[in-house]
């Protein structure tokens, strides 16, 4: 093959158009990601920190609904990953399962990506279902990195650990539902089992087809300007 060298005005032009390619695409990934969300009130920054609810309650004015036993929201202490407020699943009633749910509106035949920070100081039994099922990849029970640090309200965040799983809706209605229970050989002692910032995201194709174009765009502006870029011998 023979290696043909363009011009200069030629390998500037075609570096502006793959630098233009590269950032549409990236911009427009970064845009339906965040457009993907359906999950409301993912932070719990709508619940009212400190207090307890019950089943039949719920603690942000509809989008989450406690379903079984109670739950507590920490407000600005330890025990929030982020932002004011984090769920603990286990404090006010930690030896019977604690659930909480959301209905979320889903298409049915399309899958969903769960994603959630968490961290406990006690023993423990996790689970997160769809409509009753178990979502995908999520483990049995929350990591116990503890909460070292009493004071400072944002000093246990790098303990949390982010959760990922993912299902497949099977009606246009999801009732996505965190449940946990404490370890009961805890006697008086109250274990906390945390959760925040919950989200539940739809996987997009053409995302992935835009972000690789972009990744090829970049490419080809660096073999550009290396000079390295084989164009056939009278197509520039």
């Amino acid at each position: 093959m023979t290696r043909v060298t363009s011009s200069p005005k030629a390998r500037r032009k075609f570096a502006w158009f793959a630098l233009f390619v590269a950032a549409m695409a990236f911009f427009s990934l970064s845009v339906r990601a965040r457009a993907g969300t359906i999950v409301v009130d993912g932070g719990f920054e709508a619940a009212g920190g400190g207090n307890v609810y019950f089943a039949g309650q719920s603690i942000d004015g509809g989008a989450w609904n406690v379903t079984a036993g109670a739950i507590y929201i920490d407000n600005q202490d330890p025990w929030v990953y982020a932002g004011n407020n984090s769920v603990n699943l286990t404090y006010a009633n930690p030896y019977v399962p604690n659930s909480l749910s959301q209905q979320l509106t889903t298409v049915p035949g399309t899958a969903y990506l769960v994603s959630f920070w968490a961290n406990s100081d006690t023993p423990n039994s996790f689970s997160l279902a769809e409509n009753g099922v178990a979502v995908n990849g999520i483990p049995g029970s929350i990591v116990q990195n503890g909460f070292p640090d009493q004071i400072d309200p944002n000093g246990n965040s790098s303990l949390f650990v982010d959760y990922s799983g993912w299902f497949v809706a099977s009606s246009a209605t999801t009732d996505l539902t965190f449940t946990a229970t404490g370890d009961p050989a805890l006697g008086s002692s109250y274990g906390s089992v945390m959760i925040d910032n919950v989200d539940v995201t739809t996987p997009e194709p053409a995302s992935i087809i835009l972000f690789l174009t972009g990744v090829f765009g970049l490419g080809l502006l660096l073999m550009i300007k290396r000079n390295a870029l084989p164009f056939p011998k009278g197509s520039i």
